[in-house]
């Protein structure tokens, strides 16, 4: 049971959607884990408590920090498309990187792949994404290249 505790924590952390959800429907986190009688008294605490909202933001805050330090032309150039697009990106990849390049480079793939299937993004997209795609790939090779140096000394 703390597993699943633990992990619905972790997901009402990350899905502000989540949270409302729970909000709303009190018995959402038991249908969904195996929680003990007292852990779900405590994860709806925890949606309901005001701070939860500041928890989201903060996560949030840190899954878009790799974005905006290194894609910024491809964010500038998504303008207001860049939030439904980052949520959509954080559903399919619920679990960020702690490696900035190895996150930024991900999302440009995601990117990549919604411009292939249609999605409709504002004019100057793909050209900014090429431009940031070729240059995340190039320092997240010179990052596996320094930690290669590194483990062996060279």
């Amino acid at each position: 049971m703390l597993a699943d505790f633990q992990q619905a924590m972790a997901d009402l952390t990350a899905s502000p959607r989540l949270c409302n959800d729970a909000r709303r429907d009190p018995g959402l986190m038991a249908r969904h884990y195996t929680l003990s009688p007292m852990e779900a008294r405590r994860l709806q605490a925890m949606v309901e408590h005001p701070g939860m909202a500041c928890a989201c933001i903060v996560y949030r805050a840190n899954r878009l920090a790799p974005l905006a330090l290194n894609l910024r032309a491809t964010c500038a150039a998504l303008g207001p498309a860049l939030r439904p697009l980052a949520d959509a990106y954080w559903a399919e990849y619920p679990e960020g990187n702690v490696h900035f390049y190895i996150e930024s480079a991900r999302f440009c793939d995601f990117v990549a792949d919604a411009l292939a299937q249609g999605a409709e993004l504002p004019e100057g997209v793909a050209a900014a994404l090429a431009v940031d795609r070729a240059r995340v790939r190039a320092a997240l090779a010179e990052s596996r290249l320094e930690a290669r140096r590194a483990a062996t000394g060279a």
